[in-house]
């Protein structure tokens, strides 16, 4: 897990946070927004993840193509 990855998790969690505090605290409609930055950087992590290990498989190739491109350069 890279350093961005570490700071959208940790940052949605603080939100998660935040947002349980003021919905004690207040109504659900008054904290909605904090709910709402929670998911919004949730999506971010998870979108930053998956483009992540997507870069990391299309440079590196599993062992079955490497099988088959020495196949087909015998």
């Amino acid at each position: 897990m890279k350093l961005s990855e570490m700071l959208l998790l940790a940052v949605s969690i603080g939100f998660l946070v935040i947002w349980i505090a003021e919905y004690q605290r207040t109504t659900f409609g008054d904290s909605y927004w904090l709910l709402m930055l929670f998911l919004g950087v949730l999506l971010a992590f998870q979108y930053v993840r998956n483009k992540r290990i997507e870069r990391e498989k299309a440079v590196s190739p599993t062992i079955k193509q490497m099988i088959e491109d020495r196949k087909k350069k015998k």
